[in-house]
């Protein structure tokens, strides 16, 4: 990350006021697959790549909770008191190692450049106790090439690098981590391809109507056409 890398979070974090509704489908998603993990009743939780803040608030209702962002921390230590924060570039951190019960990333690892992707991994497991959870969100490359114009205008940060999730999957074992969990979640978006039958208006009605819509939705997850992907894996 260069300074105007710097300056654009900064900009963008300190005039944060509400999170919309994918991101209230994102901090769901992380409960629910809290939930699923083997952790202590109140863990301690890393959220890498915080942002605003407002999850690392979420998180630290149910542990002692550290937000990481490249921002400087001062609005969101203002907002979410009982949370700690850390201005840092991630893949430069000199952190204490082993220190965390569990790491979040949620919609980061796609800002990182292709050739730090791997190191961004490495950070977040060497943050975790032996046998630590990461749980991990990120948009799902097929389904934001789904979008006219291949999902260019979907955002306007400086690095946008989506993984499919076959090459998240990989990823994720190649840096030690075991895969416990992974789906796609927040459906309905993308028009191309198959995307324009499976989000097909009088499809999804009639489906409705016959009553296997929730079956339908919930094939579609497992099969990764969500805008989002979603992974739980523990540190080997």
């Amino acid at each position: 990350m260069n300074q105007s890398d710097t300056a654009y979070y900064a900009e963008r974090w300190g005039r944060f006021e509400h999170a919309n509704l994918l991101a209230l489908a994102r901090i769901t998603k992380i409960l629910s697959m809290m939930e699923e993990a083997v952790l202590p009743e109140h863990p301690r939780i890393c959220d890498l790549g915080c942002g605003a803040g407002w999850a690392t608030g979420i998180l630290g209702i149910f542990g002692e909770a550290m937000g990481v962002d490249l921002a400087p921390p001062e609005s969101a230590r203002q907002r979410y008191p009982h949370c700690e924060f850390v201005a840092a570039d991630i893949l430069e951190w000199r952190y204490s190692p082993e220190c965390f019960d569990l790491v979040v990333s949620q919609e980061t690892l796609e800002h990182i450049d292709v050739n730090g992707q791997a190191r961004y991994l490495d950070i977040a497991r060497g943050l975790l106790h032996q046998r630590g959870y990461l749980i991990l969100t990120t948009p799902n490359r097929r389904t934001m090439e789904a979008f006219p114009g291949g999902g260019r205008t979907w955002s306007n940060q400086p690095i946008e690098n989506w993984l499919y999730a076959e090459e998240l999957k990989k990823l994720l074992r190649q840096r030690g981590f075991h895969l416990v969990q992974m789906t796609s979640f927040v459906l309905g978006y993308g028009s191309l391809g198959f995307y324009r039958l499976a989000n097909s208006y009088k499809l999804n009605r009639f489906l409705g109507l016959a009553g296997v819509q929730p079956v339908w939705r919930s094939a579609l997850a497992r099969a990764n056409f969500g805008l989002h992907l979603a992974a739980l894996a523990r540190k080997a």
